[in-house]
């Protein structure tokens, strides 16, 4: 498998402890670590470092784009945040 590592930053504008779920898409069979949920407090803001993993025959080598997306563990809201996969050579 090839493996890209990111940095994201949530930010909870709530008044209220706030669990997040993190999801990614953009390439079949795409996997993401951790894939736990996110706490984040009150009027707080957490960078997560997360694991995107792809198997090795999926995409040809280049950047290719893929999108995270934030979701309110309760589903009421989200928000997708665009980036890009790369593979080698």
């Amino acid at each position: 498998k090839i493996e890209n590592v990111y940095r994201l930053q949530i930010m909870n504008a709530t008044e209220s402890v706030q669990y997040f779920r993190i999801s990614v898409s953009g390439l079949p069979g795409l996997s993401l670590e951790p894939v736990e949920n996110v706490l984040i407090e009150s009027t707080q803001s957490r960078w997560v470092a997360v694991t995107v993993r792809s198997p090795y025959d999926v995409a040809a080598s280049g950047s290719h784009p893929i999108e995270f997306q934030v979701t309110f563990q309760d589903g009421s809201a989200q928000v997708a945040e665009k980036s890009v996969f790369i593979v080698p050579r």
